[in-house]
């Protein structure tokens, strides 16, 4: 037994309440079950029940044996000394308070429906992806539609958080913020951590001093990702080479460069290439060097659109990588690239933003661009189309990703909406 099903038991009393009463025999009425705690501290606080004839409120704790409350050190901390009453499933040991008083026990194992625990064991225990396959044709659209709301704000939040811990590495410089997390999603999935580190080796205040020169700009970003080791016999290589020497040395960014082996080109499509991006990257701080400032004042998709409406160099009209020369000219950021950096860059951080201002409306924005987004097509995705749950965008997209990891793997239904509905008792 969990001891997130004897939470489910008790925020929605789902036990025989009749002639409820302590493992003492004392008489108990429940008022209020109080609400349930994420944080440290007790399971719930806020709790109003009656024990004998004192009504007492405060906070109630849960394990699955009584056990539990010494084998997790609650006797010892002070944060457990307003629990009003400990609910278990099993009373094996009585549990006392500091002052010698030992502590109300409500036991659960008895005054349980056995239908219910059977259907919540079937739930969490069954070898689907998504526990509730079968049974997530009967859930009401309801139900799924204020689930996929929960899971998309939680999931903004989580990767709102990654942005302020990233805040707190800049000296709360949202400038720097941007262009780190802006590198990291240029190199999207394959190559996004050595973007990150090339970011990060390359500080924004360095490249700012090349601001108006996208020659070395490139230089500095090309010679820091380990590209120009090596001997080409390319002008524009030699070019770029002989630059990025010279800065090099002026900056002492030797010691932090990346190697050109740490970079993934096997399987990609030639325009997803590390090198087309680091040039696409370089042109997009050539062209917006105070990005952040510019993403803030973008209230339409298409404004957003138009910040990464950028040329590369010439060179890289007709290379994918150096000294490799492509017969067919190679066109700018796809509008799919473009979807990406909004739902994994912009929306998380202007959720990040919104919240550091207390400024709902730019939370409001980043919602909404998500709505305005076209869906991901991926393998969670197909998963839930499959289940007749098709999503049309961003917004659905991510929304059920999160479920998906963070609910469905977990086998977390008691901590979900659609889980909660499934394994309501029927009304007698």
């Amino acid at each position: 037994m969990q001891e997130s099903f004897i939470h489910y038991l008790w925020q929605f009393q789902y036990f025989d309440k009749k002639d409820l009463k302590t493992t003492n025999g004392e008489s108990l009425s429940v008022f209020q079950t109080g609400s349930l705690n994420t944080d440290a501290g007790p399971d719930f606080s806020s709790a109003k029940v009656k024990i004998d004839s004192m009504d007492w409120m405060g906070s109630v704790e849960m394990h699955t044996k009584s056990s539990g409350w010494y084998d997790h050190g609650h006797d010892s901390d002070p944060a457990y000394e307003k629990v009003v009453l400990h609910v278990v499933w099993v009373h094996d040991k009585p549990v006392t308070r500091n002052d010698g008083t030992e502590l109300p026990t409500l036991e659960l194992q008895h005054r349980v429906d056995p239908g219910l625990i059977e259907n919540y064991k079937r739930l969490v225990e069954n070898s689907s992806v998504i526990p509730c396959e079968k049974l997530f044709p009967e859930v009401s659209e309801i139900t799924k539609l204020s689930m996929l709301d929960r899971s998309l704000m939680q999931r903004l939040e989580t990767k709102a958080a990654q942005v302020s811990q990233l805040l707190e590495s800049t000296q709360n410089d949202w400038e720097e913020v941007t262009y780190q997390l802006m590198a990291r999603n240029f190199g999207f999935k394959i190559n996004y951590d050595p973007f990150f580190q090339l970011a990060n080796a390359i500080p924004r205040k360095i490249l700012l001093k090349h601001a108006d020169s996208l020659r070395d700009i490139e230089a500095l970003l090309f010679g820091q990702g380990g590209f120009l080791d090596y001997g080409i016999k390319d002008e524009y290589f030699k070019d770029l080479q002989q630059e990025y020497k010279a800065l090099a040395s002026k900056y002492g960014l030797e010691n932090q460069k990346l190697r050109k082996e740490d970079w993934k080109f096997l399987r990609l499509r030639p325009a997803n290439f590390p090198t087309i991006r680091i040039a696409q990257f370089s042109a997009l701080f050539f062209r917006n060097r105070s990005l952040f400032a510019k993403l803030m004042e973008a209230t339409q998709i298409k404004d957003i659109t138009k910040l990464f409406d950028v040329n590369t160099s010439e060179y890289w009209h007709t290379h994918y990588r150096f000294g490799r020369k492509t017969a067919r000219s190679i066109s700018g950021m796809g509008e799919e690239s473009v979807h990406n950096i909004i739902i994994n860059t912009i929306a998380p951080l202007l959720v990040a933003y919104g919240k550091a201002q207390d400024d709902q409306n730019l939370i409001d924005r980043a919602v909404d661009f998500l709505q305005k987004t076209p869906a991901e097509k991926n393998k969670i995705t197909k998963t839930w189309a499959s289940m007749n749950l098709q999503p049309r965008q961003a917004f659905d997209s991510q929304a059920l990703i999160e479920l998906n990891n963070n609910f469905c793997l977990k086998r977390r239904c008691l901590d979900c909406n659609i889980g909660i509905d499934i394994l309501k008792p029927a009304k007698t």
